[in-house]
């Protein structure tokens, strides 16, 4: 048997061991760019996600001033400017593009058909035209649903139980927020099914909330829903401040708006999603096709409760309520 000469041997164990274990670190030598196109307003949509997906890049190899360039646009909350704002980040060429709510990811699908587009605040992406299945969604947008349409049902329950009183509901939704129209359905059933009535005040614009407070006083609302869209999350703090001034409890899109006095919410982990959502990014700058990638839905939802704002309220929750709770802010 013929010997390998032992330099020709040390030359191939070190080739192996400089191998990359993984089959596409060979591509993160090369340099990426990204496009970040936020509906919601810079400080809470950098907290919520675009932090937390830059930062689970990093520990994907994807390093920026390294090997990768991201690129970010705010719409403040403005629904109507983020046409102009995908327009932008789609002529800069990316490589990619993180558009994580609904608003956003339809702005930028209007203007590319090449460009991949991952999203992860979706909360039906068959229903809202970004996937033809959640299998295989097919054209080159791809991500992960919050499922918030199911959790805003469980919100409203939820709320129901704290405060059983509550029989005539305020909801605060957008009508130019594509994710709303499908929360919208899932709360109406909701409230047909505990025998509620329900008042449906359109939110366009941050001018339209003391209006809105003023017309579920009017109506003597016993309660507020928020809708889970960009406008609403970048204008949170003034909803928190109208709806204190009403003396009323609120079912709250997620858990910021509890952090800053609001009663309750039953809602996704948006910094968790936001996370996974860079896996997707990873895998098609690899070279999978976004329309192959199968949409993947929340594994967690936390009920977050303000036992400060339900005493300031009178309000006492049930035991019941409160074992079940993953955190409550005091």
């Amino acid at each position: 048997m013929s010997r390998l000469p032992r330099r020709h041997f040390m030359l191939g164990v070190a080739a192996l061991i400089a191998a990359p274990r993984d089959g596409g670190a060979q591509n993160r030598d090369k340099s990426y760019r990204i496009g970040i196109l936020q509906a919601g307003s810079r400080e809470l949509t950098d907290k919520l996600s675009g932090v937390p997906f830059v930062s689970a890049l990093a520990e994907l190899g994807y390093v920026e001033g390294r090997n990768l360039r991201v690129e970010t646009r705010y719409a403040e909350g403005n629904l109507e400017r983020l046409p102009g704002l995908a327009e932008e980040i789609v002529a800069g060429k990316p490589d990619l593009i993180f558009a994580p709510a609904g608003p956003g990811a339809s702005a930028a699908k209007a203007r590319t058909t090449t460009i991949p587009i991952v999203y992860c605040f979706v909360n039906d992406p068959v229903a809202l035209g970004f996937a033809q299945s959640l299998a295989r969604p097919g054209g080159n947008l791809t991500g992960l649903s919050n499922y918030s349409h199911a959790a805003a049902s469980k919100r409203v329950e939820l709320l129901k139980e704290i405060v059983p009183k509550v029989a005539r509901l305020a909801i605060w939704y957008s009508p130019d927020a594509v994710n709303d129209a499908v929360e919208l359905r899932e709360v109406e059933s909701a409230t047909a099914r505990l025998g509620m009535q329900v008042l449906e005040l359109k939110t366009r614009n941050p001018g339209e909330y003391e209006a809105v407070a003023a017309a579920s006083r009017k109506w003597n609302a016993d309660a507020v829903y928020v809708s889970s869209n960009p406008t609403n999350f970048a204008n949170h703090k003034q909803i928190i401040a109208l709806i204190a001034g009403l003396r009323r409890p609120a079912a709250l899109p997620t858990t910021v708006f509890v952090e800053d006095g609001g009663l309750m919410t039953y809602t996704v982990s948006f910094p968790d999603l936001a996370r996974r959502a860079a896996a997707y990014a990873d895998k098609i700058l690899r070279g999978a096709k976004p329309g192959e990638l199968a949409v993947e839905q929340p594994n967690k939802l936390e009920l977050v409760i303000n036992a400060g704002t339900a005493k300031a309220l009178g309000i006492i929750i049930p035991q019941s309520v409160v074992m079940r709770a993953d955190r409550v802010v005091e």
